[in-house]
């Protein structure tokens, strides 16, 4: 292999890695926060893509403009699924709720929600493949090797993003409480801090990731309203191969699943997938909890 072949193999991986890493960010906060499995989560993403191609190709808006419009959009859709759907759902568990029966009436809600947010989405767009005119098309050259700018700035995108959410939730109160109501909800109560609007801000924070995911990728690929669906399963192996809980471990997953999936298809096509089946199945034996994750007693 040579070592063009070689650098242009790894930024696609850290590509695909990196948005891998905010999707799963994204499900991580909403899972830990809220206790709900957001199977929609891929959808957001198509949603996020969606909203950029509106203001970035159809308003003619600034790129960074555009994302950032796609970021908070999301976040005002995901506050509103959980206020409408969620919190409503929620009114109807009690102490004694088992843990194991919140979490698959959540999942279920979540597929409802899913399935709302993909038949809205075809009744707006339709199913016509969209195009995003790349706002940096130009070609690099680093030692002889041709790189889209695109692709790196895709990946300095998502770095600056899980910087400024590693700072948020771990150098900031709101990040303090967000990370307390994921151990203990009651106990977050007890300091007179009003956790209904905690869970609304965890799963705004986690849609917006996803939205971000998928603004950030969209001028990379065609929108098209099977998006979400393509992305979803592979994220939730992200998830399982990083480990729940864990930032550094969601990190070194999204980066290995991106390596795997980036020289693999190249060697050996569509088989490179069943390689992050075998991952997850060898780390779900040895490591329960994930790469740096801790398993759930």
């Amino acid at each position: 292999m040579s070592l063009g072949l070689f650098i242009q193999l790894l930024v696609n991986a850290l590509t695909i890695g990196s948005i891998y890493i905010l999707m799963v960010l994204g499900l991580d906060i909403i899972l830990r926060g809220t206790k709900i499995l957001n199977f929609a989560h891929g959808q957001l993403y198509m949603l996020g893509a969606y909203v950029l191609f509106l203001f970035f190709q159809t308003l003619h808006l600034n790129f960074a403009l555009s994302l950032v419009l796609s970021g908070a959009s999301l976040a005002l859709i995901g506050a509103l699924s959980y206020l409408g759907i969620f919190a409503v759902l929620s009114r109807r568990f009690t102490v004694s709720t088992t843990f194991s029966y919140i979490l698959l009436l959540s999942a279920m809600a979540s597929v409802g929600l899913m399935m709302i947010l993909q038949q809205g989405t075809l009744l707006v767009f339709g199913t016509q493949e969209r195009g995003i005119q790349s706002p940096l098309p130009q070609i690099i050259d680093v030692f002889n090797v041709r790189i889209s700018l695109m692709r790196l700035i895709i990946i300095f995108l998502s770095l600056l993003i899980c910087i400024c959410l590693y700072l948020l939730m771990y150098k900031t109160t709101f990040g303090k409480i967000l990370r307390a109501v994921s151990y203990d909800p009651e106990a977050v109560t007890l300091q007179g801090i009003n956790t209904s609007w905690v869970f609304v801000s965890c799963f705004a924070l986690g849609s917006a990731l996803a939205g971000l995911a998928g603004g950030i990728i969209a001028p990379l690929f065609s929108v098209t309203p099977s998006m979400g669906q393509n992305i979803i399963f592979m994220s939730f192996l992200v998830l399982l191969v990083g480990g729940i809980g864990s930032y550094r471990g969601t990190i070194a997953g999204g980066l290995l699943v991106g390596l795997l999936l980036s020289f693999g298809f190249q060697f050996m096509g569509g088989i490179a997938e069943l390689f992050v089946f075998m991952l997850v199945i060898i780390i779900l034996v040895f490591r329960p909890g994930g790469l740096l994750g801790e398993a759930a007693e």
